[in-house]
Order: C-alpha cells, then sequence, then structure tokens
C-alpha cells in the first residue's frame, strides 16, 4: 500500500501489478471451473478500498501502467488508489460479462495493521481523523460476510462496506462502464502473454 514508484519484475507498475494483474490473472485462470459451478455459483470477491476514490483524473492511466508513475505530489496514493479502482471497476466487469459466477468487491474498512501501524505521522493523522480504525478481529468481518453471504442477498458486482452494507460511495470513474469495459479489454490483452 502507498509504495514508493517502482516496478514489478515483468514491467508493471508495482501497486497495479499486484492489485491488479496478479488477481486478474488467477481469477481467469480459474474461470472455466467456477462456470462450472452452479449451487451455490463460483464466487470471486475482490477486495478493494474506499481509497478508490482518490484515484488518478481519469482513473486509471493505461499509457502509464509500464512506467514506475512517479508522480510528485501524493503519487503513493494515487498508484494505490488506481489499483483499488482497477479491483472495483474488475469486479463490475466480470459480474457483468460472467453472469454464471457471482463477482463483487469489498473493502475491510481501515484496519490496524503495519499499513497504518508504519504510515508517517501525518498520514495517521489523517486515518484516524476520517475513519474508525478497526482491530485487526473486526477487518476480517467484511469478508467472512462475503464468503458466507447467499447468492440472492448480494448485488452482483456491487462494492461493499463493513459489514455486508451496499455502498454508495462513487466518484466518475467508478460509475464510468466504458473504463471498466477498457480496463477488462487492457487485461485480457496482457494477461494473454500467461495463458
Amino acid at each position: 500500500m502507498a509504495l514508493p514508484p517502482s516496478l514489478s519484475p515483468d514491467g508493471y507498475e508495482l501497486q497495479f501489478a499486484t492489485n491488479h494483474l496478479g488477481h486478474a490473472l488467477l481469477i481467469k485462470k480459474l474461470l472455466p471451473l467456477m462456470r462450472k459451478t452452479t449451487s451455490p455459483p463460483g464466487r470471486v470477491i475482490l477486495v478493494s478500498s474506499t481509497t478508490f476514490r482518490g484515484a488518478p483524473k481519469g482513473g486509471i492511466l493505461f499509457d502509464k501502467l509500464k512506467t514506475p508513475q512517479d508522480m510528485r505530489l501524493g503519487g503513493r496514493w494515487l498508484r494505490y488508489s488506481q489499483s483499488k479502482l482497477a479491483n472495483l471497476l474488475y469486479a463490475r466487469e466480470l459480474a457483468r460479462r460472467v453472469p454464471e459466477v457471482l463477482a463483487f468487491s469489498i473493502t475491510p474498512g481501515v484496519v490496524n495493521t503495519a499499513l497504518v501501524r508504519e504510515a508517517s505521522l501525518l498520514e495517521k493523522a489523517v486515518v484516524y481523523m476520517t475513519a474508525r480504525v478497526q482491530s485487526v478481529e473486526e477487518g476480517a468481518y467484511n469478508l467472512l460476510w462475503a464468503v458466507g453471504v447467499r447468492d440472492g442477498e448480494v448485488e452482483r458486482g456491487a462494492f461493499y462496506e463493513p459489514v455486508g452494507v451496499r455502498s454508495r460511495l462513487e466518484s466518475e470513474a467508478s460509475r464510468d462502464g466504458k473504463l471498466a469495459e477498457r480496463l477488462w479489454e487492457w487485461t485480457e490483452g496482457e494477461l494473454e502473454r500467461w495463458m
């Protein structure tokens, strides 16, 4: 989370590679089996974050995904937020394109892990003033809900905050169906070399 500018070994911005591409590859490899699982349906839960709202203008910087995206002001948070927006958009597009699989995204909320504990003093102040920081145990509640919720009790492609609350948080980018389609197509193209 919020790492300095860097690239993955295969040449992608590191947070985007870790938080989006790696997950998308695993999903792509599991989809044939998941499509056969009908009762209950196969389930994909993407872990996003409410920080998706802090993604760069335009949402996903496609032309810079193979660069470290060394932005001066707030760059590490912009890169992280972009990767979390990708999780949310990918879940929505997966739900649209593969309706036989139950796909949606969640946030665990702000959890008191090393990611928060090792933040700078200013970042900690912002976190503690703007969010309820949960224990590690509480941070697992939304994921546990997502794993156990019945198919008819969850909206496909939706984003859920703790615990099991359909989020109303939106951004221009998170509502952009064309951006979700573009991300899907871009991701499909990039993953071809690993299939």
